[in-house]
């Protein structure tokens, strides 16, 4: 797996996102689709792949977010999904169907971008071109949230300058 790979693994799943606990899916939302709930078990199987080669990441990519709660809004047909998201030592160890109370950011995308990043011979690249065309946003929530999610934005920005 490319560095490249890596990296888009963890800015989806950081930007696509945190919350400490045991590694489960919690799915207790009565609310959800069909489709919503089919989407949560393919991100939680993606995660495997990501949590095998989280240590291998950039800290400048994984650090910002160690510890701290992420919501992912997935817009679809069906509605809009709120996940939280918790890391722990780089890992991704729980996702919440109602999403996390107090989350340090936001990251806002739709479920083909979920599932093109996913699905992609270079998630990276896909998750980048989200990100510049809009498709998917990052926001912090308070000030440390601002401050750690504008240093990944930067970083994004820096691979694109020098051509990365």
């Amino acid at each position: 797996m490319t560095a490249a790979l890596r990296t888009a693994l963890v800015l989806l799943v950081a930007a696509l996102a945190l919350v400490a606990g045991t590694g489960g899916l919690v799915v207790d939302n009565a609310d959800l689709s069909p489709a919503e709930v089919k989407l949560l078990f393919a991100m939680r199987e993606y995660t495997l792949t990501y949590n095998e080669y989280a240590d291998r990441l950039p800290g400048w990519v994984t650090g910002p977010f160690e510890g701290e709660k992420v919501n992912l809004y997935v817009q679809s047909p069906d509605g809009v999904l709120v996940m939280g998201i918790t890391f722990h030592d780089r890992k991704i160890v729980q996702f919440d169907a109602k999403g996390c109370p107090d989350p340090i950011v936001t990251v806002t995308t739709n479920s083909e971008t979920v599932e093109d990043v996913m699905t992609s011979d270079r998630p990276f690249d896909t998750f980048r071109a989200a990100m510049r065309n809009g498709t998917t946003t990052i926001e912090g929530n308070n000030l440390l949230g601002t401050l750690r999610s504008g240093m990944v934005q930067f970083g994004l920005r820096v691979m694109d300058v020098i051509g990365l």
